[in-house]
């Protein structure tokens, strides 16, 4: 085999495994935009239980608030 004809082999194969590095970044683009979705609806469904249990920990607070006044009330009168 002469010396072109191993530098041609060389650069086929270099050729060859530059198209599978194309290949596998396309792939985890694809996977990283996918793992961003998700991240962001997770986020977002954070925000909503966030929400809620703010609302449950207020309802408790003023349920207890009420039945201790209701209780002090009862007791002064």
């Amino acid at each position: 085999m002469t010396k072109l004809e191993e530098l041609e082999k060389d650069f086929n194969q270099m050729n060859l495994d530059l198209k599978a590095i194309q290949h596998d970044v396309k792939n985890l683009e694809a996977r990283i935009l996918v793992a961003e979705k998700d991240v962001l609806t997770i986020n977002k469904q954070l925000d909503k239980i966030s929400a809620n249990t703010t609302w449950i920990l207020r309802l408790i607070v003023s349920g207890l608030l009420t039945g201790v006044l209701g209780v002090l009330a009862k007791n002064l009168l």
